[in-house]
């Protein structure tokens, strides 16, 4: 599941959250004052295994973001 980043509409707070692919297209709410967010983009992120690279256990090594 994809982590998406949104702006509140109405606050203007930042906010992430997981959603299916099949939720790509509805509406998401601030949990803050309950208003209208919009997506900003998708989260990039890294999580840890217990491989021996100390990173993911597939592929190793480091990698550069294709986004920047």
């Amino acid at each position: 599941m994809p982590l998406y980043e949104y702006r509140c509409e109405k606050c203007g707070r930042e906010f992430e959250s997981f959603r299916k692919l099949s939720d790509t297209g509805k509406d998401e709410t601030c949990p803050s004052c309950g208003g209208l967010a919009e997506r900003v983009r998708i989260s990039l992120f890294r999580m840890s295994g217990s491989g021996s690279s100390g990173g993911s256990s597939c592929g190793g090594g480091s990698r550069r973001s294709p986004f920047g």
